[in-house]
């Protein structure tokens, strides 16, 4: 399995998780009152990202072991 199928195939999780993650955030941030856009935290969270998708890249990569599927 290359890293576009196993992307392909988690396409799904990994886009409800982020946008869900984003959606709490910016309503944490607006009933506050703080400003809804944050560089340095911001950054942050997008590192936290892309390290769970590579996570779970890896990881469905790893468990098919070769095994090519069609």
């Amino acid at each position: 399995m290359t890293a576009m199928e196993a992307l392909r195939k988690n396409a799904h999780f990994l886009i409800s998780g982020f946008v869900s993650a984003i959606v709490v955030l910016g309503l944490m941030r607006w009933s506050s009152g703080a400003p809804l856009f944050q560089p340095q935290s911001d950054f942050g969270l997008l590192l936290g990202a892309v390290l769970v998708t590579g996570f779970v890249v890896f990881k469905d990569m790893r468990s098919s072991n070769g095994k090519h599927t069609s």
